[in-house]
C-alpha cells in the first residue's frame, strides 16, 4: 500500500505538471498572425542628393568592371488561426526572384512538437471552442484520486470548488467528484469517475477503468446571469471517466460560475446509488446536507439541486461543496 508522503508527493508532481502541459500549450497555439517584409527599393528613402543630377559620375574606363546588384523581397506569412493547427499553405515561404516555394520547416516542426506534447500527456485542443480537454488516457490515469490532491492542487495555483458523492454499486465503492474554477491561466471544470474495494479503509480511489465509464455531459457558465441567458462558454459530452474542460481565462469566480452537468446510470440499482450519494454529500466535516432534489414549485433562481429522471441526472452547481484553498486540514491517507 502507498503511504501517505509518497501519494503527497505524486500529488504535488501531477498537479505541477498539469499546470506546466497547459501553461506551455497555451501560448503557442493562441499565437497572433503576423507578417514580416524585407523592404525594396520602393520602401526606402534615399533622400534628394542621392539622385542629384548635378552629381558628377566618371565615365568607368576600359579596365571598370561594372556589378548589378538585385534586391528580392521575401514575404513570410505566420500559421493561420483559422483552424486547429493551421493548413499546409501556411508553412510555405514564397521566393519572388525564382519563383519557387521554400518550406519553413521550423513552423512546421514547431506545430508538430506542441501537438505531439500535448497529445502524449493526454490531452487534445478544441480548436472550435478553444478549449483544451482529457482523453481518455491522461498519464493523471496512472495516479488515482484522494482528498489530499485537492488540498495539495491549492499549492500550485488551482483554485475552485468540489464536491463528491459516494455510492456502493456492483461490488464496488464509488465516488463522482465535479470541480469548476481557476486553473493558473486556464478556467474550466471537471466530472471524474473513481473506484474502490469496498473493504479498503483508505481514502485513496483508483481512476475508473474502461469497463466503468459513464455517459456525462456538462455546460460551462461564466455568471448565473450567463446561465439565465443561455450564454455558455463551452461545452463537453463523451463517456469518460474523467471529462474536463479548460480555456484561456479568468473565471468570475469558482463559487459564481454555474456548471449544468448531467449523467446517466447504467440500471436503476445504480441510479438509486447515485441518488443516495447526491443526498448525503458533505464537505468531510459535515457542513453541507446535499443538493436539493428539484420541483416544480422550487422558488425561481434556485441553485445546488439536481433532477432524475429514471437513469438520467441533472446537476445545476454553483456553490455548494468546498473550496480548496480554505480547506486546512489534510485527512490521513492510509
Amino acid at each position: 500500500m502507498k503511504s501517505t508522503y509518497l501519494r503527497i508527493v505524486a500529488a504535488m508532481l501531477t498537479l505541477v505538471m498539469f499546470v506546466t502541459c497547459f501553461t506551455s500549450c497555451a501560448g503557442f497555439l493562441g499565437g497572433d498572425t503576423t507578417t514580416t517584409t524585407i523592404p525594396t527599393d520602393d520602401d526606402i528613402d534615399w533622400g534628394d542628393d542621392v539622385f542629384n543630377d548635378d552629381v558628377q559620375v566618371d565615365e568607368p574606363s576600359d579596365t571598370t568592371t561594372t556589378t548589378t546588384t538585385t534586391t528580392t523581397t521575401t514575404t513570410t506569412t505566420a500559421p493561420s488561426t483559422d483552424d486547429d493547427f493551421g493548413s499546409d499553405d501556411d508553412f510555405w515561404v514564397e521566393d519572388e526572384d525564382s519563383g519557387s516555394s521554400i518550406e519553413a520547416t521550423s513552423s512546421a516542426i514547431n506545430q508538430d512538437d506542441m501537438r505531439a506534447i500535448l497529445n502524449a500527456a493526454g490531452y487534445e485542443y478544441d480548436a472550435k471552442q478553444q478549449i483544451y480537454y482529457s482523453t481518455l488516457e491522461p498519464w493523471q490515469r496512472h495516479f488515482g484520486f484522494a482528498d489530499i490532491y485537492d488540498v495539495a492542487a491549492a499549492y500550485t495555483n488551482m483554485r475552485y470548488v468540489t464536491f463528491k458523492a459516494d455510492f456502493e454499486y456492483d461490488g464496488l465503492l464509488w465516488r463522482l467528484q465535479w470541480w469548476k474554477g481557476q486553473y493558473g491561466i486556464l478556467e474550466g471544470a471537471e466530472m471524474g469517475v473513481y473506484t474502490k474495494d469496498p473493504a479498503s479503509t483508505s481514502t485513496f480511489y483508483q481512476c475508473a477503468d474502461n469497463d466503468h465509464l459513464i455517459e456525462m455531459y456538462f455546460e460551462y457558465y461564466r455568471t448565473v446571469k450567463d446561465y439565465n441567458a443561455s450564454k455558455m462558454l463551452f461545452s463537453r459530452e463523451e463517456k469518460h471517466w474523467w471529462l474536463t474542460g479548460f480555456k484561456m481565462g479568468w473565471t468570475a469566480g469558482e463559487e459564481k460560475s454555474v456548471l449544468k452537468a448531467t449523467l446517466i446510470a447504467y440500471d436503476d440499482e445504480m441510479a438509486d446509488g447515485i441518488e443516495a450519494g447526491l443526498k448525503a454529500v458533505t464537505d468531510n466535516n459535515g457542513n453541507w446536507n446535499g443538493f436539493v432534489e428539484y420541483s416544480a414549485s422550487m422558488p425561481a433562481g434556485t441553485m445546488n439541486y439536481y433532477k432524475r429522471e429514471g437513469k438520467k441526472f441533472t446537476v445545476i452547481w454553483k456553490d455548494a461543496g468546498y473550496i480548496n484553498y480554505q480547506k486546512v486540514a489534510i485527512s490521513p491517507d492510509a
